[in-house]
């Protein structure tokens, strides 16, 4: 997925997480949340690792 779309996509769920209104749905939505950030991170690292060779 483009970096740009998973930055959407984790603003949509962060938003989803702070109107949630059970725990289980907030931590739910939250670790969902993670997952994509670490996509986005990874994505960055691996472009700046090409960059520099």
């Amino acid at each position: 997925m483009a970096k740009k779309l998973l930055n959407i996509e984790y603003a949509e769920l962060m938003l989803q997480a702070e109107e949630a209104v059970g725990r289980k749905e907030a931590v739910g939505l939250l670790h969902k949340a993670y997952r994509i950030r670490k996509k986005i991170y990874r994505q960055e690292a691996e472009s700046s690792q090409l960059e520099s060779k």
